[in-house]
């Protein structure tokens, strides 16, 4: 019988602390690994002036609004027992200026922040142009 409630203590316990490492939202400090900034945008760009772990409204103030978007899921989405905040990433295309992939949107809800970036003059800006 004390076995089962020791049990029934640590159980819990362990799966809080494993909840609790995958909350963090991504910024320039706690960055996933994968995250990255490509291409050459001259110095005095706009594109220049976008970073990891930016938000969505902080990017949409120096670029403005997208040409087109897309919403897609990561293989994180069914990983059982995965709370974090990268199941789904957000892709916003700017035509004549490059795309910005965002993720921090998951279970607690929805706090996108820049995951990639690419700068790319050649970007049409519409996601289903390259088929």
């Amino acid at each position: 019988m004390k076995n089962y409630k020791i049990l029934a203590i640590i159980v819990p316990l362990m799966f809080l602390a494993g909840c609790a490492s995958t909350h963090k939202n991504p910024d320039a400090s706690n960055a996933l690994p994968e995250s990255r900034i490509e291409g050459n945008a001259p110095t005095n760009a706009p594109f220049a002036k976008i970073k990891i772990g930016m938000s969505q409204g902080q990017v949409h103030s120096i670029l403005g609004q997208p040409t087109d978007s897309k919403v897609y899921q990561t293989g994180k989405m069914w990983i059982p027992f995965y709370f974090g905040s990268d199941t789904h990433r957000t892709e916003e295309l700017y035509k004549g200026i490059g795309k910005i992939t965002y993720t921090g949107m998951g279970i607690g809800g929805v706090n996108l922040t820049v995951f990639k970036a690419t700068y790319d003059p050649s970007e049409d800006g519409f996601q289903d142009s390259k088929n």
